[in-house]
């Protein structure tokens, strides 16, 4: 009898310890988590002040069921994010995947509190990922997670992403216009207005993309045609939020705040599972003012030792200055991967905020996406490793079937010299995997040649 793993007959290293930025395994190899896991570990391994907080919790009250009881750390943690952030409401889940569907749910509910019944589409972007639920997955244009899933999700994202570096509308930055915020106008149109219940996005495209960030007005735009058309923004923060680009949402760089916004891993930085959506005052008073109830939930919703353990991760966020110390060091992030893009021909983009970044593997001058079946990002991922750095891999978002990135996204509190490490790996693991995919490459073109 065995633990079911993502390759089920890989031998996978034990970690036995984590600490700051280090991972320690069972044969004594240390790695710097240069991915902060999943893009969760916002504030480092093994912080001793959210440990004692949730340690103290648990000596208090270690769980109420949501339909009995509320607890302190749960109100708390809704107040301290609603002030923040400048919401009315929260609600609490354990996963992104959960926070999302439960976005969904309110905006759907919303429209039938408000005697608009028929507003039920939700749309989204073709590269995207929103979560691993058939709901959420169904919202989601990561393409190889769609087809494990075969033919049971009921929706496809239609939108396209403003993806500059290969525009899906086949335009320049500089003459578009912002086509793809049109885009979604046009869709809206073409389902027409009365149905769409919500538009649910990323401002900064995460794990399907590798940290694509918008032009500037873009998110403004999607702003205006919602309001215009009475729709639902639903922004997935689930990456982003709390810290990770520098600012407390992503969407507070382009000025904008969406409807409803889902938080997930930037709030329980991988401590314990704890995510959450906020709601503007209007969604709330139409459902306190209609049914007086959200019709959703989950056996550990503001479940109170997670909540006790995002409200930890606020308290070193806010005493440790981590957002000001990552938008501090944006410029020198960007400078230093953009140095390693100009020593490598593998790398076609540098693109990204704060501290998150994606590189964007090429196998030419011209751009051109390796084949599919080379796994790219997997052999970047596989070198780093193996020089004791972890990186995060993004493939399959180009056109649906080709594309590889990979992301570099360290907690926010990790020392200037790891990051020099963490970079000069990067790029020694770059230089490596380069003369790789080259081999492989010329192996795939002579094999088609005879």
């Amino acid at each position: 009898m065995t633990l079911i793993k993502p390759l089920m007959g890989e031998k996978y290293p034990v970690a036995i310890q984590a600490e700051g930025t280090v991972i320690k395994i069972d044969d004594g190899r240390e790695f710097f988590d240069g991915s902060s896991g999943a893009i969760t570990c916002t504030i480092g391994h093994g912080h001793a002040y959210v440990t004692a907080m949730i340690v103290e919790q648990l000596t208090r009250v270690q769980f109420v069921y949501r339909t009995q009881f509320s607890n302190e750390p749960a109100e708390r943690l809704a107040e301290r994010l609603c002030e923040r952030m400048g919401y009315a409401a929260a609600f609490f889940a354990n996963s992104g995947s959960e926070a999302v569907e439960a976005a969904v749910r309110l905006a759907q509910q919303y429209w039938r509190e408000v005697n608009h019944p028929e507003k039920t589409k939700v749309l989204s972007r073709r590269v995207s990922y929103h979560g691993s639920t058939l709901g959420t997955l169904s919202l989601s244009g990561h393409w190889p997670r769609r087809r494990a899933a075969g033919n049971i999700l009921v929706e496809e994202p239609s939108i396209p992403t403003p993806y500059c570096f290969r525009c899906p509308l086949k335009k320049s930055p500089q003459s578009c216009k912002l086509a793809c915020a049109q885009a979604l106008e046009d869709q809206v149109l073409a389902h027409g207005p009365q149905s769409v219940a919500a538009l649910v996005l990323e401002p900064i495209v995460g794990a399907s993309g590798a940290a694509i960030v918008p032009p500037d007005g873009y998110l403004k735009a999607i702003r205006e045609i919602c309001d215009r058309h009475e729709i639902i923004l639903i922004t997935d923060e689930v990456l982003t939020g709390l810290g990770r680009t520098g600012q407390w949402l992503a969407t507070d760089h382009a000025g904008i705040r969406a409807d409803i916004v889902c938080l997930g891993k930037g709030l329980n930085a991988g401590y314990l599972p704890i995510s959450g959506v906020l709601a503007n005052a209007r969604i709330y008073d139409a459902l306190m003012a209609g049914s007086g109830s959200f019709h959703l939930g989950h056996t550990h919703s503001n479940h109170p030792v997670a909540a006790a353990a995002a409200n930890a991760v606020l308290d070193v966020l806010e005493e440790e200055k981590l957002i000001e110390r990552v938008a501090e060091l944006e410029s020198w992030m960007r400078e230093r991967l953009r140095t390693i893009a100009t020593e490598r021909a593998v790398v076609g983009d540098v693109r990204g905020c704060g501290m998150f970044w994606g590189l964007e593997i090429v196998q030419n001058a011209k751009n051109d996406s390796f084949p599919a079946e080379l796994g790219a990002a997997d052999c970047i991922v596989r070198r780093a490793f193996n020089l004791g750095l972890i990186v995060y891999p993004a493939a399959g978002f180009v056109s649906g079937i080709s594309g590889d990135a990979i992301i570099l996204a360290p907690p926010l509190n990790t020392k200037l010299e790891d990051l020099e490490t963490m970079i000069e790996l990067l790029g020694a693991s770059l230089a490596t995997a380069e003369q790789e995919l080259c081999s492989k490459m010329e192996k795939t073109s002579a094999t088609s040649q005879t």
